[in-house]
């Protein structure tokens, strides 16, 4: 990210030029639907309300679419997560995936051989991205909106499968957005996928948006899942030659199964917090109630291969 992007309405791209990038693009969506089953619900509900937690367990050791969203079904009804069915990293394990890469946040600075912060333009072009607004401490990865500024950084090297994780809560404020992605290494968005395992964009973090991007019109697919996002929640996708499924504290949410909505490519994840206003008031203004700092905290990050 030495470099402006020279494409208008991009975001901006890491600091080191051979690692892998990401680039933001409006996330608006007119309808949120999905397919798939929850804790033996055969209908799933487009919007999941879900509990948190003050605090993180030890580590486990192991622009508007031009095409809108596409409605897969209509919405049901489905009830509270209970605290006590949540489950980690260690189901992963015993359900077949291989630990490729990890990162558990213990140094006293951010590992740049695992990652690439970036510099330049936020998403929609209202403020910067600033290495300086990322830090680790006590045990977590920190970012940092201030202002007119804030923080994102991308995972050094792609895979094509495999499963994500990442604990993680955010603080409240109005006119911030935190994300948590899968990005096309091939740069080649939209054909080339974005896959959205946590989307918050509104001040009072009371819902997440699990969101799939697909083909050149930007056609996407998602859920809103309701809950406070203050608190600590494991979010995770899972994304093979068939499917994609994104499950938040060990829960299934969401899932598609269209060969058209798979992503084609080697991808790598990123996280990073946008500014408002954005898109069609997915991220408000800033206003006289945001907050001097915001911070979206991250317990660990944990990659699996198939």
């Amino acid at each position: 990210m030495q470099q402006e992007d020279p494409e208008p309405g991009r975001d901006d791209v890491p600091d080191d030029p051979e690692a892998p990038a990401r680039r933001r693009w409006p996330t608006v969506l007119g309808a949120i639907a999905a397919v798939g089953a929850l804790a033996g619900i055969v209908a799933v509900a487009a919007n999941v309300d879900l509990l948190g937690t003050s605090q993180p367990p030890p580590a486990p050791r192991s622009a508007p679419p031009p095409g809108g969203m596409h409605e897969q079904e209509r919405p049901g009804q489905i009830s509270e997560l209970d605290p006590a069915s949540r489950s980690d990293s260690e189901a992963a394990v015993r359900n077949g995936w291989q630990l490729a890469a990890n990162d558990e946040f213990d140094g006293a600075a951010l590992d740049r051989s695992k990652w690439s912060p970036y510099t330049g333009e936020t998403t929609g072009g209202i403020g910067r991205h600033r290495a300086e607004n990322i830090a680790v401490r006590d045990g977590q990865l920190v970012l940092t909106s201030r202002g007119r500024t804030s923080a994102g950084l991308a995972w050094r090297g792609g895979q094509q499968y495999g499963r994500w994780e990442m604990r993680a809560k955010t603080n409240p404020g109005t006119g911030y957005g935190d994300v948590a992605l899968l990005w096309p290494d091939a740069e080649d968005w939209p054909e080339g996928g974005e896959l959205n395992f946590m989307e918050i964009p509104k001040g009072d973090r009371s819902e997440t948006h699990t969101i799939v991007h697909y083909g050149e019109d930007n056609s996407q697919v998602g859920q809103t899942i309701r809950g406070d996002f203050t608190q600590w929640h494991n979010y995770a996708v899972e994304w093979l030659a068939d499917r994609v499924v994104f499950y938040i504290d060990g829960r299934e949410v969401f899932r598609t199964t269209d060969p058209e909505q798979i992503p084609p490519r080697p991808m790598h994840l990123a996280m990073q917090q946008d500014i408002g206003p954005y898109g069609d008031d997915w991220i408000p203004p800033l206003d006289a109630s945001s907050p001097e700092t915001l911070d979206f905290q991250v317990d660990w990050v944990r990659i699996y291969a198939p």
